[in-house]
Formats: structure tokens, sequence, C-alpha cells
């Protein structure tokens, strides 16, 4: 169960920084260092499926409703 939390609110964390530099779609993704986030860091928000890439290196959140 500790190993879940030691994961889990990084995650959130991670995600929440994302959406609120406004990343919220292909459109309007960030490189890593707009971000402020380790490339690392969002590798694996990608590989888990939390976030997503462009083909150009930037990330985002897709948000259908915008929030």
């Amino acid at each position: 169960m500790a190993a879940f939390f030691a994961t889990y609110y990084p995650r959130r964390r991670a995600i929440k920084k994302v959406k609120e530099a406004g990343a919220i779609s292909e459109e309007t993704a960030k490189t890593s260092k707009e971000l402020g986030i380790g490339e690392s860091t969002l590798q694996y928000l990608v590989s888990v499926r939390d976030i997503k890439k462009t083909q150009d290196g930037r990330y985002y959140v897709p948000c259908k409703d915008k929030k």
C-alpha cells in the first residue's frame, strides 16, 4: 500500500502542474523545460498513459472539457 502512495501523489502533482501550465491539448503542449518537470518523469507519465507526447517532444494532458 505504501508503494501506491509513493507514486500516486507525485503523479497527481505532476499532472496538475501540466494542466495549470495550460498544456491541455496538442496545440497547447509544452516542453519539459517550459513545464519545469524532468524528462524522465514526463516519460513515465506517458508510459502509464496519464499524459501524451507530441511528435516534436512536447507534453500535454488530454482534456475534453478543457479543465
